[in-house]
């Protein structure tokens, strides 16, 4: 009770992982942390929302380019 579980179940996480992976090998985010970390929500997002291609959370990752996305307004900032 201490803690709440996890959003995504173990076994999807899978996809989400190697999606995130992939966008880190690429290189094409750079060396910014902030980037990494604005993707890598972004996927997890994504998942959520019922996106469970990985090639599909990489390419919206990628053409994203590290922004952050807000979720209420849509934008990318």
């Amino acid at each position: 009770m201490g803690s709440s579980p996890p959003t995504i179940a173990i076994g999807k996480a899978d996809a989400v992982e190697r999606a995130i992976r992939r966008i880190q090998l690429r290189g094409a985010l750079g060396s910014e942390d902030i980037r990494r970390e604005n993707a890598a929500d972004l996927v997890v997002y994504l998942f959520e929302n019922g996106i469970c291609d990985e090639d599909e959370l990489v390419e919206l990752a990628m053409l994203a380019d590290g922004k952050r996305y807000d979720p209420v307004s849509g934008h990318f900032d």
